[in-house]
């Protein structure tokens, strides 16, 4: 006998699980109840007070896009943003600043007017063909690609040998601009193909290094020409990106639903082939009339929270070879005296309105030989540092560092061992070491990055990253496993668990990081998870979405 019944059942209140429960309650009429270990829901969309009184962290999910994270959010739950989900629109994307000369390369966002010709005029100076090259692909994707990902993206993997949204694409319009042979590329080769400055290279390198995906891998190209274009749309969700979380309890309270803290799962139930519901570690029981919505990583899912054997051994192997030791980073907030000084503002004084600034060198080989130094298992050389700058306060001042004044709060991101490869104690003093390095190499860019100007810091590591939830352990992977070959898309994780209409566990739905199409805190999983449920039991699905208009109407700027 249960001891709570629910239509739905879910093992965790992560971000994927909270919009697969939106859908759930609000779309499909059904009671929910989801239950967390954690003392709050959210998952990576956890915001904190810290490093310093009136500053506020993202310790994990940070940077947010329109489109590419929610785009069917904004209609689908119009009162999200009543809730809370509120943001600012910087007007520069992506930057890269050079330590040879303090030069800069980007691009303006979406939000400003004139992006395009704004953004020409930045490449022009390093070369006028990468120029007219970047706004090539540019068009191409806001017409035909970024559609046709977001459809890929917010949709369930199609039945094993049909063709998904993307491969349509290539195959039936000629029009998009797309090099079949691109295909085989890593996004390094793709990069020195397609552009001939090392500026423009290493602008787009870094997009890609930044995603989490391997820019040395053979078959990642695309992921250079997207991510080129994706954080053009960055937003920035005013006091935290825990705002989402607390705006989509909200919505799953309005329709019923209930989310219960402090509850971790020891097992589910699963009978005859079925999931039938949650055991807690406090032995509460609890039935799900309609199954099971996990949100833990492939790994804990056949190995701890059901029996290894009730999986083919193909399984059970193939999720113990799964790849997860790249996506491992440090993310350090530090909340300062006052803003940075760039020098690069010399060259262009509009470098301070960029979302997201990498203070690297030029070239290509940096980001090569920096990823095959950490295959080898060493910490990254601090004359090779590629440090990423996110300056939230920046755009939305009062919402992240104390009002008025200068201070600044701010987030490090730098890629580094897995959190596996030094012991606890190695880890705790990697912490201040690492600290000095990011003073030390984001100084040489700014006239008054220094310690004294420090308040206070949070190290957030791939050694946090593991002990702040299973998912992400062991290794601290922020993306839960790695997103390369197979592990991207519809054949992640493996193609034995990738097909949920064909589950090998009757009604257990997988809702995370690890499945179809990538890692990072989006609203992607927790759709078409529930597009998947609705199809089965005859639920209301998610509305129909016309990617192509989402994509032209983000910004009324748009015009080609």
């Amino acid at each position: 006998m249960a001891d709570k019944v629910y239509d739905l059942v879910y093992m965790g209140a992560g971000n994927k699980n909270l919009v697969n429960a939106m859908y759930a309650s609000k779309y499909g009429g059904l009671k929910v109840g989801l239950f967390d270990m954690r003392h709050e829901a959210g998952g990576g969309w956890c915001s904190d007070e810290i490093p310093a009184p009136g500053f506020i962290a993202n310790q994990c999910s940070h940077i947010h896009t329109y489109c590419n994270h929610h785009a069917p959010m904004w209609e689908d739950f119009p009162e999200w943003s009543e809730y809370g989900v509120k943001f600012a629109k910087p007007r520069l994307a992506q930057s890269s600043v050079f330590g040879e000369d303090d030069q800069w390369c980007g691009v303006y966002s979406i939000w400003e007017e004139n992006y395009r010709d704004k953004s020409y005029e930045l490449l022009k100076r390093f070369s006028e063909k990468d120029a007219d090259t970047y706004l090539h692909f540019e068009e191409k994707f806001r017409k035909y690609i970024f559609p046709a990902a977001l459809e890929f993206s917010f949709n369930p993997p199609p039945p094993p040998g049909e063709p998904h949204a993307m491969q349509k694409m290539f195959m039936e319009n000629p029009d998009c601009g797309v090099d079949m042979a691109w295909l085989g590329m890593s996004p390094i080769e793709w990069l020195d193909t397609m552009f001939e400055s090392s500026e423009v290279q290493t602008f787009g390198v870094c997009g890609v290094q930044s995603a989490g995906v391997n820019p040395t891998a053979k078959g990642s190209a695309m992921a250079a020409l997207i991510l080129m274009m994706a954080y053009m749309d960055t937003i920035v969700i005013k006091g935290g990106t825990h705002q989402c979380a607390h705006a989509s309890q909200r919505v799953i309270y309005e329709n019923g639903g209930e989310i219960y803290h402090g509850k971790p799962v020891e097992k589910i139930i699963i009978e005859n082939g079925k999931a039938k519901g949650l055991k807690l570690v406090d032995g509460t029981v609890v039935e799900g009339k309609l199954g099971v919505v996990c949100g833990a990583n492939p790994i804990d899912l056949v190995h701890d929270l059901t029996e290894p054997d009730m999986w083919s051994q193909t399984i059970q192997d193939g999720v113990k070879a799964l790849k997860r030791d790249f996506v491992c980073i440090t993310w350090y907030t530090w909340a300062l005296r006052e803003q940075p000084v760039y020098k690069a503002a010399a060259f262009d004084p509009n470098l301070k309105d960029s979302c997201w600034i990498n203070l690297t060198h030029r070239g290509l080989d940096l980001i090569a030989s920096e990823v095959e130094r950490r295959f080898a298992g060493k910490w990254p050389k601090l004359e090779d540092f590629h440090l990423g700058i996110a300056n939230w306060s920046n755009f939305a001042h009062d919402y992240y560092a104390p009002p008025g004044g200068e201070k600044a709060a701010i987030l490090t991101e730098h890629f580094v061992l897995p959190a596996t490869k030094m012991t606890d104690a190695e880890w705790k003093a990697m912490e201040k070491q690492h600290a000095d390095e990011v003073i030390e190499h984001w100084g040489k860019y700014t006239t008054n990055v220094n310690w004294d100007n420090v308040i206070g810091y949070v190290p957030v590591t791939p050694y946090y990253a593991a002990k702040h939830s299973p998912n992400y352990a062991p290794e601290g992977n922020w993306c839960v496993i790695d997103q390369d070959g197979p592990q991207f898309g519809v054949t992640r994780p493996i193609p034995e668990l990738a097909d949920l209409r064909n589950f090998p566990i009757e009604n257990l739905y997988p809702c995370s990081s690890g499945w179809h199409p990538r890692g990072g805190a989006t609203s992607q999983q927790g759709r078409w998870v529930y597009k998947v449920i609705a199809e089965k039991n005859g639920l209301t699905p998610p509305p129909e979405k016309d990617w192509t208009s989402i994509v032209m109407n983000s910004s009324e700027h748009i015009k080609y």
